[in-house]
């Protein structure tokens, strides 16, 4: 992990504390400002795994410590020249967090209502980009209560349905990488997944992973399955059958 990561992830952890928190102007303003900074930093990152010079605005000249950094319009250019550009309704996300950041940095916070749909949608936009295109885990420097809490508040159950698929499918191609989903549901040694006594949808798989993995959460799930009745439980929490 870089030390570009570790900073961006600091950022959204930040930003995410100031969100939770009630609507105040302190807390939005506060929450734009480290919510812009992690999107950057994140987007950087995806420079320095691509090549480490890229990061930089003069390559050309000897790098040091003092050495200016691309800003995010800069960034985003070189990841669409590199073939690595990101889709037109995500750089309309960017543009809208950035337009408030700019107002607040170089004038003043004028807290609107829609502060909460920018926020959200760049909270969206942050867990795609580190799950799907990063590779990153947040749950290992964020809390996953956190994660689901953030989940839940950011986007519409459907949407939460259909990335979890996505997430399960991708993880399946990972592990068996002869599977063709066209041909079988799932591959042959896949045991299925089971409910998870979080989400209540069926996207928990276990034995794959440290500790039960949910997908719709993703996140780990500290989950047992009930010998008797066969349900899953979050541990210490045994079901009503094994408690009589």
């Amino acid at each position: 992990m870089s030390d570009i990561y570790k900073n961006a992830v600091d950022s959204l952890r930040f930003a995410i504390e100031h969100f939770l928190k009630e609507p105040t102007y302190s807390s939005r303003k506060h929450a734009i400002l480290t919510l812009f900074h992690a999107v950057e930093l994140f987007l950087k990152e995806q420079l320095f795994r691509t090549n480490r010079l890229l990061i930089y605005r003069n390559i050309d000249s000897p790098v040091t410590e003092d050495s200016q950094t691309v800003g995010i319009k800069e960034a985003l250019s070189r990841l669409e020249n590199l073939g690595l550009g990101l889709p037109k309704q995500q750089r309309g996300v960017i543009e809208n967090i950035q337009k408030r950041r700019n107002r607040i940095e170089h004038h003043r916070y004028d807290q609107k209502e829609e502060d909460e749909v920018v926020i959200a949608e760049s909270l969206q936009f942050i867990l795609f980009f580190v799950d799907s295109v990063l590779r990153g885990k947040l749950e290992e420097d964020i809390p996953a209560e956190t994660l689901r809490e953030i989940q839940r508040i950011v986007y519409e159950r459907d949407q939460l349905y259909w990335i979890a698929m996505h997430r399960l499918e991708r993880w399946m191609h990972e592990e068996w990488p002869d599977w063709n989903d066209q041909v079988a549901d799932t591959p042959d040694e896949f045991a299925g997944t089971n409910d998870c006594p979080i989400c209540r949808d069926s996207f928990l798989v276990s034995g794959y992973h440290p500790k039960p993995f949910c997908f719709r959460c993703n996140t780990t799930v500290d989950a047992e399955d009930c010998n008797y009745c066969g349900r899953t439980y979050i541990a210490g929490n045994p079901c009503h059958t094994q408690e009589e």
